[in-house]
């Protein structure tokens, strides 16, 4: 991997509304990811900067400075309605860099002092040390704290998320998240197929974040997009060659099938209901074949 290269940018507006996902708008302070998850679907949106999914996307991450003086200027217009705002709809607003430049936490107390409600979809156990303003904004209805678990398996994370923190230490921040009184959820997305997606990977799952004190659980199947695809395959030659003609077959397109997809929704539906974790994710939307997110509005 090359070395990491931090980039400073400024932004005009630091909320953008979003067309086809399950929330309306999200905010991003970074743009690529030191996380380098090989599944990641916001790796194709550096190829609108001219860089590549692959190894840019992992070393060249853009940091918007001014996003929090933008995000004041955004919530205090008389048109802005007070909606909840989806923030790392794109990359993870709690990425490495963060514990030093602090956007994310500059964010959180803009939308403190306004009394505007936020989510967070995040891997980092640095979102601990902003607990003190999650358990004021969780007062806020529509605010929650995502953690996003894709397994319990040790081995796997090594290879398909290497620079995230380790399964345990994401069961740890959701229980230390709850214990504060921060309402949270979790996504395990994306449920790599043939390699995370079996009944007894998505239950065991469950099973650890209710005990954490997870309130809600979602699953999402992988998403293919162009540039993500090449790269993910790559990956997966690799480590699991013996997928790769099924894999071939099955991504005829970035979505798998709607069976394969109503599957998947009824062993998330058995998990939710054996271990009480009843509500769904974001205002429980699915995603489905037959949603397609206009992207680049919802990632930049």
């Amino acid at each position: 991997m090359s070395a990491t290269a931090y980039h400073r940018t400024t932004c005009k507006t630091a909320i953008n509304r979003v067309i086809g996902m399950p929330f309306n708008w999200s905010l991003n302070p970074y743009r690529g990811c030191a996380h380098a998850c090989h599944y990641c679907y916001a790796r194709a949106t550096h190829t609108f900067l001219g860089l590549n999914p692959d190894e840019d996307f992992e070393s060249q991450i853009f940091a918007k400075m001014n996003i929090a003086e933008a995000l004041d200027r955004d919530l205090s217009k008389r048109s802005w309605s007070g909606e909840s705002v989806a923030m790392g709809t794109a990359t993870d607003a709690y990425q490495p860099i963060e514990s030093h430049l602090k956007l994310t936490r500059s964010c959180l107390e803009v939308f403190l002092r306004h009394r505007n409600p936020c989510t967070v979809v995040t891997k980092s156990k640095l979102v601990r040390r902003d607990i003190d303003l999650w358990s004021q904004l969780s007062a806020l209805p529509g605010t929650r704290v995502y953690c996003t678990i894709t397994t319990l398996d040790e081995e796997l994370w090594r290879i398909a998320e290497p620079g995230t923190p380790s399964p345990t230490s994401r069961l740890e921040t959701l229980r230390q998240l709850h214990e504060a009184g921060v309402r949270t959820g979790v996504l395990m997305a994306p449920l790599l197929p043939g390699i995370s997606d079996s009944k007894e990977a998505i239950l065991q799952v469950a099973e650890a974040v209710a005990a954490a004190g997870a309130e809600t659980f979602a699953t999402s199947p992988l998403r293919l997009d162009p540039g993500v695809k090449e790269h993910y395959f790559n990956w997966l030659g690799l480590h699991f060659p013996e997928l790769m003609h099924r894999y071939e077959i099955s991504y005829g397109s970035r979505h798998l099938s709607q069976e394969y997809h109503r599957r998947i929704a009824a062993i998330t539906d058995v998990a939710r209901e054996r271990f009480g974790l009843g509500e769904r994710g974001f205002r429980g939307a699915r995603q489905t074949p037959d949603v397609k997110p206009v992207l680049q509005l919802a990632l930049i």
